[in-house]
């Protein structure tokens, strides 16, 4: 089965992704294409839901590419949450539809949930088990024989790096250790489709990257990875696609260096306010004691630097990333023109 995709805001993407009003503001061509439906996994269309008189989700629409790690970016409260929740059947949407491993979120729930697993933003693990049984109970939940669980759980305790605290109550655990933990127990199901909502809130630096390399390996064994996160950069370094999304509404997904791309500028700068003296810059971001500006190239950084004779006020200079394209679509900050 074949499918018309159109091309908004840089992103090849179902039909029903973009609105009209979406596509003109952002003011990006609508191209098409035919793409097969087996390349997808999961599809939304139009989901919305409301929480009484207010709507946390209201115009949520998709697609999941089989095999990539998908990133969900946005502030608190615009929607990446509830989203995971529907396709997961854990939550029914108020309006629209979706399918996930070609059957739909509302009759084929129980099918579904056999071959995704979900883990919760702020999950906690039974503290009353250890690491390596907290795995293997999961696994044994699910339907693996013992044996292959206990052996599954061994595999997963080195792999997150546990091996000193596999024998240890959870209890004893620190609340990274627990998190590892958390992760480790969904990663191991080996599920067609894997949701992770933030999975790394509250990891140490060597604990994230480990477990942003044992994510990313997880694809090589056949996975689909559905991430949200606030973090820019677990985003820029994770996704194949990052989705972007405000008040409960897709704004644009895409490779996130291609977003990056988008962008006309090439270079942040930030600098120290008591360095401008009398000078007045007429588009910057303020963040109190200093300003960032933007440089569509380095001939540009040069002439605006020339300005300073005492380089001091010259907080940094760095390539733009995934943080100002946040900042250009989420916060409407368009420093840029």
């Amino acid at each position: 089965m074949q499918c018309w995709l159109q091309y908004t805001c840089r992103q090849w993407s179902p039909i029903v992704i973009a609105s009209s009003e979406l596509r003109y503001s952002i003011g990006m061509p609508v191209q098409w294409k035919w793409i097969d439906m087996a390349e997808l996994i999961a599809v939304a269309d139009g989901l919305g839901r409301r929480f009484g008189e207010t709507w946390g989700l209201k115009n949520m629409s998709l697609a999941l590419e089989r095999g990539k790690l998908t990133v969900m970016v946005g502030p608190n409260g615009s929607g990446k949450t509830t989203t995971v929740r529907i396709l997961s059947t854990l939550l029914k949407p108020s309006r629209g539809s979706a399918e996930v491993l070609g059957m739909d979120i509302l009759t084929d729930f129980k099918k579904i949930r056999k071959r995704i697993a979900y883990l919760p933003q702020g999950y906690e693990v039974n503290r009353n088990l250890t690491p390596a049984e907290s795995i293997k109970w999961n696994l044994v939940a699910r339907g693996a024989p013992i044996a292959e669980a206990g052996l599954d759980a061994k595999e997963w305790i080195e792999k997150m790096g546990l091996e000193n605290c596999k024998d240890r109550s959870c209890w004893a655990l620190s609340g990274g250790e627990r998190r590892r933990v958390a992760v480790s127990i969904i990663l191991s199901t080996n599920a067609d489709l894997i949701f992770l909502d933030e999975p790394t809130t509250g990891l140490d630096v060597e604990a994230r990257y480990a477990t942003w390399k044992i994510v990313r390996d997880a694809l090589k064994d056949g996975a689909t990875v559905l991430l949200t996160t606030h973090d820019m950069k677990e985003a820029e370094t994770l996704a194949d696609t990052a989705i972007f999304v405000k008040e409960g509404q897709n704004l644009v997904s895409d490779n996130p260096q291609k977003l990056i791309d988008s962008l006309p500028s090439r270079y942040r700068i930030t600098i120290k306010k008591e360095a401008l003296g009398d000078r007045c810059l007429k588009k910057s971001i303020d963040i109190g004691d200093r300003l960032v500006v933007y440089a569509k190239d380095q001939d540009e950084i040069k002439e605006f630097l020339s300005e300073f004779l005492d380089l001091t006020g010259i907080a940094s200079v760095n390539k733009v990333g995934l943080e100002d394209v946040y900042l250009h679509l989420i916060k409407g900050d368009e420093p840029y023109d």
